[in-house]
This record gives C-alpha cells, structure tokens and sequence, in this order.
C-alpha cells in the first residue's frame, strides 16, 4: 500500500510538471484568479527587434509575481489555442497585425461576451480594411495605412490621467517607433489616452505613403499624439492600444514597463495596484535571457548599457 501511495505521488508530481497552457489556466480559474493569456508570433528586425515572445513571458512572470488576482500564461501562435476560450483578457503580439486577421473569427464571440484585448505595436496594423474595423470596435483604435505614420522619435510624455493604467507613471522619455494619429473610434468615445506627447516636427514631413506621411498628418503641427490608449466598449469589454516596443530593450524604462502592466491588469477587469504594477528595472543581461539566443559579435553591450541607464535617469 505504501508503494501504491509513493508511485502515485510520483505520477500526480510528473503530471503536474507537465500541465499544458490550457490546464494552468483552468486550475487558474478555479483558484478565482483573473486570466491573461498572451499569444504571440516569431520575433524579426534582428536581435531584440519586434521580440514579441520575450516580452510577453517577461510581462507574464512580472504579473504573476507581483498581483495575486491575476495568473498570466503565454503561447505561441501555432499552439493549442484553448486557453482562450476561458481568458478575461487576451494580447496580441505580431507583425502586420497578422493575429487579428489570423484570429478574427476565434476573437469576435469572445469581445461580444466582454473578454479584454491588448495590442502591442506592429500587431495594430493590420491593413486589412475590415481588421481595422474590427480593432476600432474592439480596443477603441487601430493604425490605418495612408492616415496613420510610424516613425522612429523620442517621446516625452509628461502628463498622464487620472485613470488606473495611469497609476504610479512618472514622466519619462524613450526613443522607440512610436506609430501616431491612429484612427479612433468615434468621437474618441470611450477611449482614454496614457500616453501621449508631441512629435518632432521632422516626423510629419516624409514624402507620402502607407507608413511615412500624408496631409493630414503634416496639417498637425505642434500637437500632441496618442501613442498609447485603454477603451471601454459598449459592452463593458476593455481594450488597450500601445504603438511602443520596436526593440526588446525599451521594456527597461521603468514607467514604459509599467504603463503596459497596468492596462493589462485594468483590461482583466483586476484592480491596479495603488502605486502601480510594481517590478525591478530589468538588466541587460536579464533583458537577453528573455530573448533566448546569442548575442551577435556586432552587438554593443557597453552602449546598450549606458542606454538602459540613461532610460530612467
């Protein structure tokens, strides 16, 4: 009998180490914790360039450390997609908005029954007419090619709302590819803008194009620009738009870091800490242990070094 129980206690551990997406989620939501499933595709633009992946499991393990009402996992696009069906809150990471194209059918019922949705930069470009539709009616925003621009600047956002993805911000400033004058929902209802600041005005004279400029952009000089955003729809469901995170190493600055953990909590319908989110400004080295692959011989460690520093100075 004994034997019996020790085998047995070795069968249920093996199981346990070996619980798929979809069974943490449901032992998650029996323990009556709020659920965030991140689905992302494969990185691109070089080492720690459009590094979905990484983010996301950084942000996971953050969440699931720091706010006890949450449990965050994180799969892959090609994986089994199960842990959707009973998410509070989902986020998307891909390039051209492919997920939201990809996804669209899976996604609808679940935004008509009020399940949040996060978008993280290139994932809000979809390009497809009826995707940015569908993005508009579910996070309150989306870039539309030939309306919208994305160029590289520094963003110096001063100011936030009185909002809980704002909670615990202090101003910063973070060179990155910042996308700006999405296309809103109507009237801007229901959307509330964190992140905001005004663009150099060299980024809204390129030549015409899906990405670089067009009249109505040059026509907004000296105005400030959303670049990132939480909406509550109709319906009761949150959404959050964030144009940022070209490159994995600006998840370093510590009020962008949280500016994005924030608005994930808010859109699982959890509460936002007092002061915010909290977590340690992350290390080079830590930042490319997320990344999971050498670091090319060509790579600056010393100036990226300096460059994290400088980030929250």
């Amino acid at each position: 009998m004994k034997r019996y129980v020790v085998h047995l206690a070795i069968a249920l551990t093996l199981v346990g180490l070996t619980l798929t997406a979809a069974s943490q989620s449901a032992f998650a939501a029996a323990e009556g914790k709020k659920q965030i499933v991140f689905v992302h595709g494969r990185a691109s633009h070089g080492y720690g360039g459009h590094a979905y992946g990484p983010a996301f499991r950084m942000l996971a393990r953050i969440l699931n450390e720091n706010v006890p009402a949450v449990h965050a996992v994180v799969i892959q696009d090609d994986q089994d997609l199960a842990p959707l069906d009973t998410a509070d809150a989902i986020v998307l990471g891909s390039d051209g908005g492919g997920l939201v194209k990809r996804f669209a059918d899976r996604l609808e019922p679940l935004m008509n029954k009020g399940v949040g949705l996060a978008c993280i930069h290139y994932t809000v470009d979809p390009g497809d007419p009826q995707a940015v539709k569908n993005l508009i009616a579910w996070i309150g925003g989306a870039y539309e090619q030939h309306w919208s621009v994305n160029p590289h600047w520094e963003a110096d956002f001063q100011t936030f709302p009185d909002h809980p993805a704002a909670r615990g911000l202090k101003p910063f400033k973070v060179r990155d590819e910042w996308y700006y004058h999405m296309r809103f929902a109507e009237a801007m209802k229901g959307v509330t803008p964190i992140l905001s600041a005004v663009p150099p005005e060299s980024t809204r004279q390129r030549g015409d194009g899906p990405h670089s400029g067009n009249p109505q952009v040059r026509a907004r000089t000296g105005m400030a620009e959303v670049v990132g955003w939480v909406y509550e729809r109709p319906n009761g469901g949150r959404g959050f738009g964030f144009t940022g995170m070209h490159t994995h190493w600006t998840w370093a600055q510590d009020s962008f870091r949280k500016s994005v953990l924030n608005a994930l909590v808010w859109i699982a319908g959890a509460e936002v800490p007092p002061d915010g989110v909290p977590s340690a400004t992350p290390t080079l080295e830590q930042l490319e242990a997320d990344l999971g692959q050498p670091r090319p011989e060509n790579f600056d460690a010393e100036a990226m070094r300096r460059e994290i520093a400088a980030m929250n100075e």
